[in-house]
């Protein structure tokens, strides 16, 4: 075990996770300034006055990776990389972060050890949290586990899979998932953030190939490893970049009709990279960009993932043209802000 994980044992071996939460804490004037801070409140309380105290152009600013709402004291829960191991590589504005890497997740796949597996998420989870307090890098929103599928050896991520068994992988993904979120009633290690729904096996068309099937092989294969790891306490997925019988992920109704009333996921919900412009370029299910935004907002999607664009101002162009409001936006994004009450990040230290 990397001496990164040496060194987070012994921190949170000593610490409650009221003291991990010390460093998010912005005062003893701010934690009472609003009902938000007010830990005894319920979350949907907290979350609609959140979104009440909110400027539009913060809103906006909260449908890319981050939930900071500096005006507020709302931190960033930041995001990682997190299939067998952090990923906090050096780049040009931070330095990088050892951390334990585990075996590729199609090798963890051949343990069939249920408990490994959920050993392996504790301490994703716990270095989670101790680079977002030690080293001051959030990361507690962890892109993980791929709960996809093998079902092609051309794909390009077969390593990333538990295997092509249904009832393997989301085993696997369930106990991964319980590992990295913990066990306590209250409050997340880490938060799972689920990937890539649905039926994401495809390499060299992904951005347009659609995936064909009916319902009894959508109940009893392919969305099994997401049901189980949603069952065991992720509340956050990736939608994928391809179509399911001709539909863009993204936009599907299943995430609605399904993942969301079904199975009470409630959390983030995220676009993969540049799969709003490919529903318009390589779908060619839109006709513009502003609609392929205003469609996704309105099956759910609160986190755009498009680099090299700046997202709140893709955003309000498409707001500003009618394909969404600011109520739409509201809805939408009440799951960030669950991840952020849920991650603890806005109570007192105690």
């Amino acid at each position: 075990m990397a001496a990164l994980a040496v060194r987070a044992t012994r921190q949170l071996g000593t610490l409650t996770l009221g003291v991990l939460l010390l460093a998010f804490s912005v005062g003893p004037a701010a934690q009472g300034e609003y009902p938000f801070r007010n830990s005894t409140l319920p979350i949907e309380a907290r979350v609609t006055n959140i979104l009440s105290l909110m400027t539009l152009e913060e809103k906006l600013a909260c449908l890319t990776t981050s939930t900071a709402v500096p005006r507020l004291g709302i931190p960033n829960a930041g995001n990682s990389e997190g299939l067998h191991g952090l990923v906090r590589r050096e780049t040009a504005d931070r330095p990088g972060v050892p951390t334990t890497s585990f075996g590729q997740v199609v090798g963890m796949g051949a343990t069939w050890d249920r408990a490994l597996i959920e050993r392996a998420g504790e301490v994703q989870g716990d270095e989670a949290r101790y680079i977002t307090q030690h080293d001051k890098v959030p990361v507690l929103v962890v892109w993980g586990p791929n709960a996809d599928l093998s079902r092609d050896p051309r794909w390009g991520r077969n390593e990333e899979s538990f295997g092509e068994d249904s009832f393997l992988t989301g085993t696997l993904s369930a106990a991964f998932v319980r590992g990295m979120q913990g066990t306590d009633p209250k409050f997340w290690r880490a938060a799972s953030l689920m990937k890539h729904f649905l039926a994401n096996s495809n390499e060299t068309t992904r951005g347009s190939s659609s995936s064909d099937f009916d319902e009894r092989l959508f109940r009893e294969y392919y969305s099994v490893p997401f049901r189980l790891g949603f069952a065991a306490g992720a509340r956050s997925f990736m939608a994928a970049y391809n179509a399911m019988n001709r539909v863009p992920m993204t936009v599907h109704p299943v995430l609605n009709d399904v993942v969301a009333t079904e199975w009470g996921t409630d959390g983030i919900v995220s676009s993969d990279t540049r799969a709003i412009p490919l529903m318009v370029s390589a779908h060619k299910y839109f006709k513009t960009e502003n609609d392929a935004i205003g469609a996704a907002i309105h099956n759910g999607i609160n986190q755009i993932l498009w680099p090299r664009v700046d997202i709140p101002q893709v955003a309000r162009a498409a707001l500003d043209a009618g394909a969404f409001n600011e109520p739409e936006l509201d809805r939408v994004l009440r799951g960030k802000f669950r991840t952020v009450i849920r991650l603890g990040l806005l109570d007192p230290p105690d």
